[in-house]
């Protein structure tokens, strides 16, 4: 595989190369679920709640959040449309963090048991919803390292490319510009930061024509020497699910 390609890139090139993918496990998914419309803010998944449920992200945004503490809880995760949520508490008896919508939106929600009926009709699914599980508890990962050597500026680079790249294997943006719909107070939450420094950077990276803000939507002028500045660290890990056909 290229390895110039962002793990993002990387992770649609496996599914297609193994036949197997997000879009056909939706599919199976879906009509054993209901639809729950959500409204921004709602909490969707409390931690310490018991784990019965998936939700499927058909439209809107949502965030997984760390606890609370002097009136603050960091962002742990973005989910955006297609996305699953609950796949990295498959196994546990509880819910981990807290996750709410930070849009109004649309969910599938899925009991364990559904999930559990169909990969047992369809063993070769459950490589990639392994692979889907892990490449969660990697980013988490990936994002501490991030955080401990990333200067401000570059976490808040890396979310733009992150988010970027995400949306563009879904469709959803034009190119180098995409939707953000996050205050400063939720960029600075997801980045480690306060909402008057993010306001500050963004002011900073738009007089130096970096970035270009037009809200909801933000566009890289200079996605290259952003993803050269901090060399693609990439909140997506690159999956494998060749091992499984071996």
């Amino acid at each position: 595989m290229d390895s110039g390609m962002t793990a993002t890139q990387q992770n649609f090139v496996a599914r297609q190369q193994s036949g197997v993918g997000e879009g056909e496990l939706r599919k199976l998914l879906v009509p054993l679920g209901r639809p729950q419309s959500a409204q921004r803010h709602e909490v969707i998944a409390r931690r310490g709640m018991a784990g019965e449920n998936l939700f499927l992200v058909q439209h809107g945004w949502a965030l997984a959040r760390g606890p609370k503490q002097n009136g603050r809880s960091a962002i742990l995760r973005i989910f955006l449309p297609g996305d699953f949520i609950g796949l990295s508490d498959l196994g546990l008896a509880t819910v981990r963090q807290d996750v709410e919508m930070l849009t109004e939106g649309l969910l599938h929600v899925v009991p364990r048991a559904a999930l559990a009926g169909v990969l047992r009709q369809n063993a070769r699914l459950w490589p990639l919803v392994l692979a889907l599980a892990n490449a969660e508890l990697a980013a988490a990962q990936t994002r501490a390292v991030l955080f401990d050597r990333a200067t401000a500026e570059d976490r808040l680079i890396h979310l733009f490319l992150d988010l970027r790249g995400r949306l563009a294997v879904e469709g959803v943006g034009d190119g180098n510009r995409f939707p953000l719909p996050m205050n400063q107070t939720e960029i600075g939450e997801a980045t480690g930061m306060t909402g008057i420094y993010v306001n500050r950077l963004i002011g900073k990276l738009a007089r130096d024509r970096q970035i270009e803000v037009q809200r909801p939507y933000v566009r890289l002028l200079d996605r290259a020497a952003f993803e050269s500045r901090i060399e693609e660290i990439d909140l997506t890990p690159p999956l494998d699910l060749s091992w499984a056909s071996r």
